[in-house]
């Protein structure tokens, strides 16, 4: 006889295999109703069913919006949309309008953001006001709404007048750049072959860490043991660690023999600022020159 367990992972396997079907079922009928000629068929009469046929024509009528949407979501990555909030004390009756913001790094979806926007301002119904968001806290969002999106008062009666889309295309050139930067800093970390040593150190800290602490407190035995290492030629050198704050605007690079580098990030990528100095407080200025250029390259520029 079979026992609890045996049965219900039979189970289990079952709601699995239904689940894999349904997407299965959904996938082919995206694929049949998204088929051009299927809309002038059905248009055919006389035909056995007509109720059926007016379901089917319903049906394709809904892929084809939905077609339509998954379009402009690839090709603009900036769309807006409404909603309604289901808040009975709700300013402007619920009435919300959305702005999505999906970011794509080399062909794939990364992520999507949503800013949501209502009218606080029943005389004034073109006036928006940011109501709630997505956005990461190291993207100047309210910045960016001050400069675009502003309610301030040109005369008793006229506000001033806001530019949604402007807001919408430099947020998101703003939250491109970020994911951009978050990209060229894992790709240096791989080059500095420091992804396997930093995931079970991100692990461990419940915290995660958005710099280094240079001048840290260290005890006499590490002290000794830090002057007792031989220094090591520049070509032998190892980065040990790279870091950077939230908004990967400033990086730092330690490495084996103590030297740290200091690198301002611009929004495009571009190192514009380096500061390198020796284990024993000296400045390199040769290191430094090297590291300007794009982020992506810096890792072997700091090789050489």
């Amino acid at each position: 006889m079979t026992t609890a367990e045996e049965l219900d992972g039979d189970i289990n396997d079952l709601h699995d295999r239904i689940t894999t079907l349904k997407a299965h079922r959904a996938n082919l009928a995206s694929i049949l109703l998204s088929q051009p000629h299927l809309p002038m068929r059905l248009e055919q009469r006389p035909v056995s069913n007509e109720r059926n046929r007016r379901n089917a024509i319903k049906l394709v009528q809904k892929q084809s919006k939905r077609n339509l949407e998954n379009i402009h979501r690839a090709c603009a990555s900036v769309t807006a949309y409404k909603v309604k909030d289901p808040d009975p004390y709700a300013v402007d009756d619920g009435n919300v309008l959305g702005v999505r913001i999906e970011v794509s790094i080399e062909g794939k979806f990364v992520e999507t953001y949503h800013v949501l926007f209502n009218r606080p301002n029943a005389v004034h119904k073109t006036i928006l006001k940011i109501h709630k968001h997505t956005i990461p806290p190291c993207i100047p969002l309210q910045p960016l709404a001050h400069r675009w999106l502003s309610t301030a008062k040109k005369s008793a009666e006229e506000p001033t007048e806001q530019d949604l889309i402007k807001f919408g295309r430099h947020l998101r050139k703003e939250l491109v750049s970020w994911h951009l930067r978050l990209d060229a800093l894992e790709k240096m970390r791989r080059e500095a072959k420091l992804d396997e040593q930093s995931a079970p150190r991100e692990r461990s800290n419940a915290e995660p860490s958005v710099g280094t602490v240079l001048n840290a407190f260290v005890s006499d035995d590490e002290e000794s043991e830090e002057e007792d290492r031989p220094d090591e030629p520049d070509g032998l050198l190892k980065i040990t660690s790279i870091e950077a704050d939230a908004a990967v605007r400033e990086v730092t690079v330690t490495w084996s023999s103590g030297r740290v580098g200091v690198f301002k990030v611009t929004k495009d990528g571009e190192v514009d600022k380096a500061v390198v100095r020796e284990r024993d407080g000296s400045r390199s200025d040769s290191v430094g020159r090297r590291a300007i250029g794009r982020i992506a390259g810096l890792v072997n520029r700091l090789s050489q």
